[in-house]
């Protein structure tokens, strides 16, 4: 049975050998740093973005860094083209799959509105709702401002295409969510894609509570844009479909 909510889980959030055992590093099937509200619509209390939250997406970057410094040690025989091709190493399959999505997600999970009438959002609804008013802007139907940078919104409309075009993801929003990540780091534009998805202010109302770390102060955004921008430093070629032909993350 697919994964329901926003639950980021499943088999992604395995971890290099060396790192937490992936039944430890399970997300809550609530947004990190909320107390639970009931299916009812519960009250839920305004709380902060745990630090170590942006500690450990912070370390899911560091550790990616150190997996590409792996071509300039003396004799070996290993290529940054390499290293950052997921169908030649995989262990960078396993820190964009695992560590850096799982982090990066409960970043974005903080004071996200996980339940509607009939079930429960998860993240990809809000990617997937973000782009369509991006669309709508473009097409000059909508009062949503347009990006000053239309070469990011651009890739990212177009990433979210190409996801959704894979049969075999149309029903698990977490790889999904996985995939269009991978997305940004192959276009290298995986921080301005935060940003354009943080545009909408209606979407932003309907996803995200006001006390959301994405909206709880002016420089909140910037902060988690300036921890991502270091991954636009490397170069990868990372399969969309990786997880639909290999199943083992560990």
């Amino acid at each position: 049975m697919a994964p329901t909510g926003h639950e980021l889980c499943s088999r992604a959030t395995a971890t290099a050998p060396s790192a937490t055992p992936a039944s430890s590093r399970r997300l809550s099937t609530h947004a990190p740093g909320s107390s639970r509200a009931d299916r009812g619509g519960g009250k839920i209390e305004p709380t902060k973005l745990p630090t170590e939250s942006i500690d450990t997406l912070t370390e899911a970057i560091k550790a990616i860094d150190k997996h590409f410094i792996i071509a300039e040690q003396p004799g070996t025989t290993k290529t940054v083209d390499m290293l950052g091709d997921d169908s030649k190493n995989k262990d960078i399959a396993v820190l964009v799959r695992g560590q850096l999505c799982t982090a990066l997600s409960r970043v974005m999970l903080h004071g996200f509105k996980s339940f509607k009438l009939i079930g429960r959002w998860h993240i990809w609804d809000f990617v997937q709702e973000s782009c369509d008013r991006r669309r709508e802007a473009a097409l000059g139907g909508d009062k949503v401002a347009l990006t000053d940078d239309s070469t990011a919104e651009k890739s990212l409309l177009k990433a979210v295409d190409t996801v959704n075009s894979h049969e075999g993801m149309a029903n698990n929003p977490n790889i999904k969510f996985r995939s269009f990540v991978c997305c940004g780091l192959n276009e290298r534009a995986l921080h301005d894609w935060v940003r354009v998805l943080t545009l909408d202010r209606e979407t932003m109302q309907k996803f995200y509570e006001t006390w959301a770390f994405v909206n709880s102060s002016p420089d909140a955004l910037s902060k988690l844009m300036t921890t991502l921008q270091p991954l636009a430093d490397h170069r990868y070629t990372l399969s969309l479909d990786y997880e639909l032909n290999r199943w083992d993350l560990h």
